[in-house]
C-alpha cells in the first residue's frame, strides 16, 4: 500500500515540486496551502505523512505548529515533517514540543525529505 500524503505549504512551486516528487514514488499524494485548509483535511482524512512548511504567511494562516498539535490529536499515527527556511535550534525544538518528528531545513534535496519521511513513518 503506498503511503498517503498531506503537503501543506504556501508557495505554489514548491507544492508543485513535491507533488511531482512524492507521486513518482507512488504516494498518494494531498496538498493544500493554508493552516485552516489544513485543519479542514485532517479532519475528514487519515494520512500517514504531513510534510508542512513552518512559516506560512499570515494570509494562510500564519505559523503551523498549531496544525502539528491538531495532526497529533486527530492522527496520532501520522508522520509529521516540517520543512522550512526557518529550522534553527529554537524553531526545531519548538516544533518537536509540538509534536514534530523530523525538521528539514529548506533548501534539501528531495531525497532528503523523502528519508525523513521514511524514518518517521518507522517511529510510529
Amino acid at each position: 500500500m503506498s503511503p498517503r500524503l498531506l503537503i501543506l505549504d504556501d508557495d505554489d512551486a514548491i507544492v508543485a515540486l513535491l507533488r511531482r516528487y512524492f507521486d513518482g514514488l507512488g504516494w498518494q499524494v494531498h496538498a493544500c496551502s493554508g493552516v485552516p485548509d489544513g485543519f479542514r483535511v485532517v479532519e475528514s482524512r487519515t494520512f500517514d505523512v504531513v510534510i508542512c512548511d513552518l512559516n506560512l504567511g499570515p494570509e494562510q494562516g500564519g505559523d503551523a505548529l498549531s496544525l502539528v498539535t491538531h495532526v497529533r490529536e486527530r492522527c496520532p499515527a501520522a508522520a509529521v515533517v516540517l520543512f522550512t527556511a526557518a529550522a534553527g535550534d529554537g524553531v526545531r525544538a519548538a516544533a518537536l514540543r509540538a509534536g514534530a518528528d523530523e525538521v528539514i531545513s529548506k533548501p534539501a534535496p528531495l531525497a532528503h525529505l523523502r528519508d525523513a519521511a521514511v524514518r518517521a513513518m518507522k517511529s510510529r
